[in-house]
């Protein structure tokens, strides 16, 4: 007989891999990441029926709630979906409609069920939403919504945050946004779309060239570098309403790459203004305050990342030891510290939201390209995550620490892709061309 399954075994079962982990020996590192998403094959299994419509005009965006909802949530990797064509015949609007024996027996042997029903009711969606354990027959989730006609996928994108919530204690990603670079030649605008590459609208209008662009942790305000007055500078405009907003421009040099620090205070950002090396700075989220931290002649200093547990430390690229590699500096310009030690070419570190694993690009000694990895701080221990093909570039993680977003020319352009922790489940999610993707929850 096969064991029960219930709605609080799997966020025990997270934090109890998540904590063994970190005892686990450095050459454990791939098969702990490998836990920290369900694996085919492995954990329990979620069934989304397709969702009801309860009037004519409620059956497209049914059928797009269904959809998206069944994508939103098999990517989360928090259980493994059960195929459309093993699900029994019957369509369950309602609670007492749902056949949980032939929900829970073969071929479905689904441990949840996710369904609903939605009506078009004047220019609202009504949406009701309902999620069951099966073997159990108890119900964890009901909810109703009400969305404007136009938002169907923004309301699948919700509830699969809900389900995720309930059934492992962690935040989806669903309702994320991501910005990243689009352009071509000297012409490029910051885009931002939703997380799986839908919805892409434009942000910028600079009609120039811009570059690096890094959210505020409150969603609230986007920094970017743009070449609008002739020089590399900082610029920050909130969001979504793009108002340009203070911080100071320098009339020479090159200034890029600038990031917000975990409270949002301060950004970290590089810079040639005050010589001919490109040092490492940090400023007042307004610049009214900036502080140099490293003074260093001929070497070049790029990709400063907040570690987002502590907000003490910076993460940067120096090729102060003849090659690009990754170095931890404490926010006061104390304790620096190289990290990374085996030669190569790496770029664009990226913690993860917890703080323990930094993902970065590097094209290891006698390597013919950039590949994404993965490094334990405390251990040192990488893995390889992407294998080709072409280039694979400037990670940046998903608000929960699942997933990774990266940039890769495996096509012949540069797009943006996802995939999970492991490197399973790479998806390019943009058709435009894209560059530096930062995610934002």
């Amino acid at each position: 007989m096969r064991a029960r399954r219930t709605a609080w075994c799997i966020p025990w079962l997270i934090g109890l891999l998540v904590s063994a982990s970190s005892s686990q020996q450095p050459q454990d590192l791939r098969q702990q990441i490998g836990k920290i998403i369900v694996t085919p094959g492995s954990g329990p299994s979620l069934a989304v029926a397709e969702w009801v419509p309860r009037n004519e005009p409620a059956v497209p965006a049914a059928a797009l709630i269904t959809q998206v909802l069944a994508q939103d949530l098999d990517f989360a990797r928090i259980a493994n979906i059960v195929g459309k064509s093993l699900h029994p015949s019957n369509r369950p609007a309602q609670p007492e409609q749902v056949d949980f024996t032939a929900w829970s027996a073969d071929p479905a042997r689904a441990d949840y069920l996710v369904f609903g029903n939605v009506s078009v009711i004047g220019q609202e969606l009504v949406i009701e939403a309902y999620l069951y354990d099966v073997q159990a027959r108890n119900r964890l989730y009901a909810r109703q919504y009400r969305f404007p006609t136009a938002q169907a996928r923004r309301a699948a994108h919700q509830i699969a945050d809900e389900i995720v919530k309930m059934l492992t204690g962690l935040d989806g990603i669903a309702t994320s946004r991501i910005a990243f670079v689009s352009g071509q030649g000297r012409h490029s605008e910051i885009y931002v779309m939703d997380y799986d590459g839908a919805n892409v609208r434009q942000f910028t209008r600079d009609g120039s060239t811009a570059l690096f662009p890094a959210w505020s942790p409150d969603g609230r305000k986007i920094a970017y570098v743009s070449f609008m007055t002739g020089t590399p500078n900082i610029h920050i405009r909130s969001y979504p309403e793009g108002i340009p907003l203070p911080f100071p421009t320098f009339p020479q040099g090159t200034t890029i790459s600038p990031v917000f620090s975990p409270d949002g205070r301060w950004i970290a950002f590089c810079s040639s203004k005050d010589s001919n090396s490109t040092q490492l700075y940090v400023a007042s989220a307004d610049g009214s305050v900036i502080r140099q931290l490293t003074n260093e002649r001929g070497v070049i200093h790029s990709s400063p990342r907040w570690n987002p547990r502590t907000g003490r430390e910076i993460a940067f690229i120096s090729n102060r030891s003849g090659t690009p590699q990754i170095y931890i500096i404490d926010a006061d310009g104390a304790n620096l510290r190289r990290v990374l030690d085996r030669g190569g070419f790496a770029d664009s570190p990226a913690w993860s939201p917890d703080g323990r694993f930094l993902a970065f690009a590097w094209r290891p000694p006698q390597a013919s390209r950039f590949d994404i990895f993965l490094m334990d701080v405390a251990t040192g221990q990488i893995v390889q995550l992407t294998d080709g093909p072409g280039d694979n570039e400037s990670p940046a993680w998903a608000p929960n620490g699942r997933h990774l977003a990266f940039q890769s020319n495996r096509t012949g352009r540069f797009e943006i892709y996802l995939m999970h922790i492991d490197g399973t489940g790479v998806r390019q999610i943009t058709q435009i061309g894209g560059r530096s993707p930062t995610w934002v929850r």
